[in-house]
Order: structure tokens, then sequence, then C-alpha cells
């Protein structure tokens, strides 16, 4: 089980700015942000975006809407 503590300081290694929580499901971590889910091994979370399961409908990283997401500071 992982612990509150540590669930607190989580952040889904996919998101930009490194502020998305993850949501502790039962058998994965999950982020809310992306779709990511992230495996629980013996108790410790493995936030490996390589061995993270994508999506629905998503076929690579590159795919995940949060690697399209538009910079404040871009002119119009």
């Amino acid at each position: 089980m992982i612990s509150p503590e540590l669930l607190a300081i989580l952040r889904c290694p996919m998101d930009p700015a490194r502020a998305t929580p993850l949501n502790l499901e039962e058998t994965h971590l999950l982020c809310p942000r992306c779709g990511l889910k992230f495996k629980i091994k013996d108790g410790l979370p493995v936030l490996v975006v390589e061995e993270a399961e994508l999506p629905p409908g998503c076929e690579s990283l590159g795919q995940l809407p949060c690697q399209h997401h538009t910079s404040s500071r871009e002119t119009v």
C-alpha cells in the first residue's frame, strides 16, 4: 500500500508542469489529466513512462493530451 504522505507528493512524469497529482486505484496509479496508468509493484509505484499503460485510443506517449498543450507565452 502506498502511504498517504508518498501519494501526496507523487506527480505524473508526463505532465510538463509536474502539477498533476496521481490517483490511487486498486492496482495502479492513474493520471487524471492524461489517463496513463502506472503499475504498483511490491507496494512501490513504477513511474517509468515506457512501462505505463496508455489510455484507450492512444497509441504512443506523444499522443497524450498533456503533450499537446499550448503555452501561455505563445503569441497569436
